[in-house]
C-alpha cells in the first residue's frame, strides 16, 4: 500500500485525459495549475478531480470491465466461467489455486487503495475550502462518501479484514492495520448514510453516470440485505422501485443499452462513440475459445424458453463442438455514439433484493410477486415455489440467472449465503473453505507489517 499511496496524488492530478465532454465538464485550468488546494478553489476543479474517481473506476478496480474486474476474475472464481485460454495467472482463478504474489489480487488491491485516496483527498479538499458554495460542497462530498463506502464493500466483501481508509495523511496509511468486519459494514454504512443525507434526488449530470441520493439507497438496499437486515434492505429497494425516475424495462433485449430506463447508476466509456469494455472481454468468435466462457453448469440452469440464454448468451461451434459466451453487452467497436455503459445497478437487482428481504420476513406472496417481475420478463411461467424455504431457493437461482458477469454477484451470493462449498466443491478439485476470501497481496504484507497475519488458507 506504501507504493500505491505515494503515486495516488499524482493520479488525481491527471483530470482528464480518458474523459470525454460529453458527460463531464471541462475544465479549463492548466495541467500544472492542478495541484494541491488549486484543485478546490472552485467547484468545477472539483468536479474535476471527482470525475477521475468514476473514470478511474471504469478503467481498473473492482468494477472496471476489463479482463481484470470482479466480472471476469470472480466470475472464473464461482461457477460462471470455465478459462481456457494460456494464462495461468488467470486460470488459477478458476483452478482456486492463487496465491498472494498472484499479480491481479495486487491490482484489484493498488486501484482500489489508489481510488479511495482520490476520495479522500475529494473529502478534504472540499471540506477545507473557503470558495466552493455549501450546495456544491454537500454534492461532491455526498458522491465521494458514496463512492469510498463503495469501494471498501468491494475491499471486504474479496479480502474480509481490510484497512478502512478515511484520510490522505501518509504517515498514518503507511502503517495501518486491519479493521474488524464489524467495524468495516458499520463505516461503510456510516458513509453512505450520511451521502444519502447530503445528496439530492435529482442527478449531477443528464446522465445517470454519478451518484445521486437513490444511487445510494439502491447501495444501501444491497448493503443490508447482505448484513441480513430484512427490512432496512426492503425499505430502502422499495424506494428506488417506486422512484418515477426509473422504469421497467419490459423488452429483454434493450437491458444493457444505455437508454434502458430501469438503469439507476452506470460508468461512462469515457470517449463519445466507445462502449464498456464488457463486450470485448467477454466475447470471442471461434472456437475453442483462448480465453474464458460461460459454463456448463450456467448454461443447463437456464430453463426452456428462458430469454436470457437466447439475447444474453451466444454459441459458438466447430467441428461439432460448442462453447458460450456473455452477450449482454454486445459492442466491441467504436459506434459513432456510445450505447452500452458499464451498469453498476439497475432495477432487476433491486426487485430481487427485494424479494428476498420478503421472504425473509415472511411476507412470501409479496416476494414471489418481485421474483415474478424478473421471470416474467426473461419469458418464463411465474414461479410455483410457496414454501420459505423454496422462494429464496428460487431468488438465488433467478438472481444466477439475471445478474451472472455482473461485477462478482453470483460469487458473492454463494458466500453471504453458506452456498460456496455446495455449489463449488463438486466441480472446483482445488476448493476449500478459507476460499471465500482472496489472499492479501504479498508485497502489502512486506511493506506493512500490521497488515499481518495473511488470512487462512494462503
Amino acid at each position: 500500500m506504501k507504493t500505491n499511496f505515494k503515486t495516488a496524488i499524482a493520479t488525481l492530478i491527471i483530470i482528464f485525459s480518458l474523459i470525454s465532454c460529453e458527460s463531464f465538464i471541462e475544465v479549463d485550468v492548466p495541467q500544472s495549475q492542478l495541484t494541491g488546494q488549486a484543485v478546490f478553489e472552485d467547484s468545477s476543479t472539483a468536479t474535476a478531480a471527482l470525475s477521475n474517481v468514476y473514470a478511474r473506476l471504469r478503467g481498473e478496480g473492482m468494477v472496471t470491465g476489463s479482463a481484470f474486474g470482479l466480472s471476469n476474475l470472480m466470475g472464473n472464481y464461482a461457477d460462471e466461467l470455465t478459462f481456457y485460454g494460456s494464462n495461468t495467472v488467470l486460470q488459477s482463478f478458476n483452478n482456486h489455486t492463487i496465491v498472494p504474489g498472484n499479480g491481479y489480487i495486487n491490482t484489484l488491491w493498488n486501484a482500489s487503495y489508489g481510488q479511495l485516496y482520490a476520495v479522500n483527498a475529494i473529502v478534504e479538499g472540499v471540506e477545507n475550502s473557503v470558495n466552493i458554495n455549501t450546495e456544491d460542497k454537500n454534492k461532491l462530498k455526498g458522491e465521494a462518501l458514496f463512492l469510498r463506502a463503495y469501494i471498501h464493500f468491494y475491499l471486504v466483501n474479496c479480502f474480509g479484514e481490510i484497512p478502512y481508509i478515511t484520510t490522505t495523511n501518509y504517515i498514518q496509511n503507511t502503517t495501518v492495520s486491519k479493521n474488524t468486519i464489524s467495524e468495516i459494514n458499520q463505516n461503510i454504512l456510516n458513509d453512505l448514510t450520511h451521502a444519502e443525507d447530503l445528496l439530492l434526488d435529482n442527478y449531477p449530470t443528464n446522465e445517470r453516470v454519478r451518484a445521486n441520493k437513490f444511487v445510494v439507497k439502491a447501495m444501501l438496499a444491497r448493503m443490508h440485505l447482505y448484513l441480513q437486515n430484512w427490512e432496512q434492505a426492503e425499505s430502502y429497494a422499495t424506494e428506488v422501485i417506486n422512484n418515477p425516475s426509473y422504469n421497467w424495462e419490459l423488452n429483454i433485449q434493450n437491458v444493457f443499452l444505455k437508454a434502458n430506463p430501469g438503469i439507476i447508476w452506470a460508468l461512462h466509456p469515457g470517449i463519445a462513440g466507445l462502449n464498456t469494455l464488457d463486450a470485448r472481454t467477454f466475447i470471442f468468435s471461434s472456437g475453442p475459445p483462448i480465453k474464458q466462457a460461460l459454463s456448463v453448469d450456467i448454461m443447463n440452469a437456464f430453463e426452456p424458453n428462458d430469454s436470457r440464454k437466447q439475447y444474453w448468451t451466444r454459441t459458438i461451434t466447430n467441428g461439432g463442438q460448442s462453447w458460450y459466451h456473455a452477450f449482454k453487452y454486445k459492442k466491441t467497436l467504436n459506434t459513432g455514439t456510445s450505447e452500452e455503459y458499464t451498469i453498476l445497478f439497475r432495477l432487476a437487482e433491486q426487485y430481487l433484493i427485494r424479494a428476498e428481504a420478503r421472504a425473509e420476513l415472511n411476507n412470501l406472496n409479496q416476494a414471489v410477486e418481485d421474483l415474478n417481475k424478473v421471470r416474467i420478463r426473461a419469458g418464463l411461467l411465474e414461479s410455483s415455489a410457496t414454501t420459505k424455504e423454496d422462494i429464496v431457493e428460487a431468488i438465488i437461482q433467478e438472481r444466477k440467472l439475471e445478474l451472472f458477469t455482473e461485477q462478482g454477484h453470483r460469487w458473492f451470493d454463494l458466500k453471504r449465503t453458506g452456498r460456496a462449498e455446495n455449489a463449488l466443491s463438486p466441480i472446483k478439485p482445488n476448493w476449500q473453505n478459507t476460499h471465500s476470501i482472496l489472499p492479501i497481496p504479498e508485497s502489502e504484507l512486506i511493506l506493512n507489517n500490521n497488515l499481518s497475519p495473511q488470512n487462512p488458507g494462503y
